[in-house]
Parts: structure tokens; sequence; C-alpha cells
């Protein structure tokens, strides 16, 4: 078998980098959404867990209660978008370098 010419490397190298520009570079943000929102439901966890007087309800602690379910909410599903989209970025980046 013959090995590949050097234009072919550099045309791969090509669609490779901007399947890479097109694909995973717009969803980066999924990243710090994730981060935040985990950062949300944890804080309400420990607020609830930790510092809850039990009957006190105020203003605080009704916005954290609904910012808390609503983040328990979206974690399971960004969970599966940032593997899926850390191991897609992982296994074209393998592909380039190879």
């Amino acid at each position: 078998m013959q090995q590949p010419s050097e234009n072919w490397k550099r045309l791969r190298h090509a669609v490779l980098d901007r399947a890479h520009r097109t694909a995973i570079e717009p969803f980066s943000p999924v990243y710090n959404v994730y981060v935040a929102v985990c950062a949300v439901y944890l804080a309400g966890f420990a607020h609830f867990n930790l510092f809850a007087d039990g009957a006190e309800l105020n203003l605080f602690s009704a916005s954290l209660l609904i910012a808390a379910a609503f983040s328990g909410a979206l974690v399971p599903l960004l969970t599966g978008a940032v593997v899926t989209l850390h191991l897609t970025s992982r296994r074209l980046q393998h592909l380039v370098n190879t």
C-alpha cells in the first residue's frame, strides 16, 4: 500500500481542522454553563442541608430553592452534552494528530 501524498495529508488536516472549528468550537460555552449550573446546584444543596433553620422561608431561600431545583433538572442533561462534546473533541484531535 502506498503512503499518502503530502497534498492528501494537508487536505485531510484542513478538513479535520475545519470540522473542529464548525462542530466543536460553537458549543464550547456549554462547559461554562455546566460549571455554573453545578455551582448553583451545590450551593443550594449546601444551603438547605447545612445552613437552613427549617421553618424559616424568606425571599432568598425561596429563590435559591427555585434556582437549585432548575439546576438539578439541568445537571443530567448538560452532563450528557459535556461528555459527548469532550469525547467528540478528543476523537477529532486524535484524527488530526495521526
